[in-house]
């Protein structure tokens, strides 16, 4: 189904706004008409009623029964709509009726109100509806006065029932108006709104489908100076306006172009200059390479100086306790000279180590007892911290689980922590070692009481050749040679300290078959190694 147009659409909405209109004011003119009708007849009924009071007021006493009954008669007779006459007599503040027009409409007792009403003698008549079942009969009492006193009162009932069918005439007739009228509305409206609103609408339909082609030529012919002859002017406006700015658009667009090919050709000479430039980068980056070589070179001398110097400086210092042990004590000396072959034998490991680690081999781990490792290098230093005042405090537990390690490197690890807090106690001390198990792992507490760190010496002890120590007694190997064979461990290591309160190193290593000895760092480490 084909959607209405517009001047359809609006013509149908005026007639239907129309309809209603119309509907509402017939219902509200019918309704006043009937109440004008039923006032006009109550009026008349009125006049009756109290031209009959009037008249029987006027009669001589007593008055006869037969000449009442024949002046209501007259009454009634006079209207056609008029049902009942009756004259009624007050005998001792009681109503009684005393005569009646012919024909007349049964009896009806008069109301309580009417009656208060008529004894007053304040209205000159009064209006009473009828019980309900009979809406169409009014009641109209007058009174009767001999003098100034009520005597009794004349009843006219008249019918109204010709009221709604005069109000039935008038609407039918109205009706029939009223749809004329609609119709010649509606026709106007449909053929005016399409002459004023729809033609003007499609010529700018037609002239915004023809824009949408590219054209933007055509304009739209103003008839009208109305609101839509302004749209017509503004959209013919809106269209020379976007023609301006497209010849702008194409203008730019060109400029554009020839930007984009200048930066083109600019940056295929910048991409030049670039190769040029990586090219002068490889070759300096393999100079560096090459200084970093040298500079590798030159730290393993300077950690093989420091590392073989520990076990020389405990080779010498047993020496000098040999010499005193000879005399006195053989046992001793021969324990002693034990400890120096051990240290002789460290010095050619060492020295095969420092020569097999310019080829970063990974070290080959085994079970090993941390506890039996940590006793050994007591005993072996144990002359050194006596000498500098420093007491050594053990809490090893014997069920202590089994670690993956190589003896010598971690051997190394605990001098090289000994040395450095020895060096941080120079007026002596408290060295405490302590080590537990804790989930897969071992952990290996070493706590000094000496001179402590700040914050900024915690977050370089770990560098190479980074020393705090006077110049001549550090290399600042020392460290770093711990961070490197902890890490070859696959283990963790932490540090707290504070200025003037000790440091604490605190080492963790993975338990000997826990799984995660053989872990991602262990492949990191691998492949640095082949990396390397």
């Amino acid at each position: 189904m084909r959607p209405l147009k517009l001047h359809t659409k609006t013509a149908l909405l005026v007639s239907a706004i129309t309809m209603a209109v119309l509907a509402a004011t017939l219902w509200i003119v019918s309704v006043r008409v009937v109440d004008l009708v039923r006032e006009e007849e109550t009026a008349l009924a009125g006049q009756r009623a109290s031209g009959l009071a009037e008249h029987i007021s006027n009669m001589k006493l007593p008055r006869d029964p037969d000449e009442l009954a024949r002046a209501a008669t007259l009454v009634r007779n006079a209207r056609p709509k008029i049902v009942a006459v009756r004259v009624w007599e007050r005998s001792g503040g009681v109503f009684v009726e005393r005569a009646a027009a012919a024909g007349s409409l049964p009896v009806e007792e008069i109301p309580a109100d009417t009656r208060a009403a008529l004894r007053s003698g304040v209205a000159s008549q009064v209006v009473s509806r009828l019980p309900a079942g009979a809406e169409s009969f009014y009641r109209v009492f007058a009174p009767v006065k001999d003098g100034t006193r009520v005597s009794g009162a004349v009843e006219v009932v008249e019918r109204l029932d010709s009221v709604p069918s005069i109000a039935l005439r008038y609407a039918g007739q109205a009706a029939w108006m009223a749809l004329v009228a609609v119709g010649l509305i509606t026709v106007a409206t449909y053929l005016l709104f399409h002459q004023l609103v729809y033609r003007p609408i499609e010529r700018l339909l037609a002239a915004m489908a023809h824009a949408t082609t590219g054209s933007l030529e055509g304009k739209v012919q103003v008839r009208a100076r109305d609101e839509l002859g302004r749209l017509t002017l503004g959209f013919n406006r809106m269209l020379e306006r976007i023609g301006v700015m497209t010849k702008e658009r194409e203008v730019q667009q060109q400029v554009l172009r020839e930007r984009v090919r200048d930066a083109t050709a600019e940056l295929q000479r910048r991409n030049e200059q670039l190769e040029q430039t990586n090219l002068e980068l490889w070759q300096t980056t393999r100079r560096l390479a090459q200084l970093e070589r040298l500079a590798a070179a030159g730290q393993t001398a300077a950690q093989f100086a420091h590392e073989v110097g520990t076990p020389l400086n405990l080779i010498s210092c047993h020496v000098e306790l040999l010499r005193a042990d000879l005399a006195t004590d053989p046992r001793t000396a021969s324990l002693r000279m034990e400890l120096i072959s051990d240290q002789i034998e460290r010095i050619e490991r060492i020295v095969r180590n420092i020569l097999d680690r310019t080829r970063i081999a990974a070290p080959e781990l085994e079970p090993l007892d941390l506890c039996a490792i940590v006793e050994r290098v007591c005993r072996a230093t144990a002359p050194t911290l006596d000498a500098g005042g420093v007491r050594v405090s053990t809490e090893l537990p014997p069920d202590l689980p089994l670690i993956l390690g190589e003896a010598d490197h971690l051997q190394q690890v605990l001098i090289n922590l000994f040395n450095n807090a020895l060096d941080s106690m120079p007026e002596g001390g408290e060295l405490r070692i302590n080590a537990f198990a804790q989930r897969n792992r071992v952990v290996l507490e070493v706590a000094d009481t000496g001179c402590g760190m700040s914050a900024e010496t915690r977050a370089r002890i770990f560098d190479p050749l980074f020393t705090t120590k006077q110049r001549g007694r550090g290399t600042g190997l020392g460290l770093a040679v711990v961070s490197q064979f902890v890490e070859e461990h696959h283990g963790t290591i932490e540090v707290e300290s504070e200025p003037g309160r000790g440091a604490l190193f605190r080492l963790g290593f993975p338990v000997a078959g826990s799984g995660g000895s053989m872990d991602a760092r262990e492949e990191r480490y691998e492949a640095d190694s082949s990396g390397r």
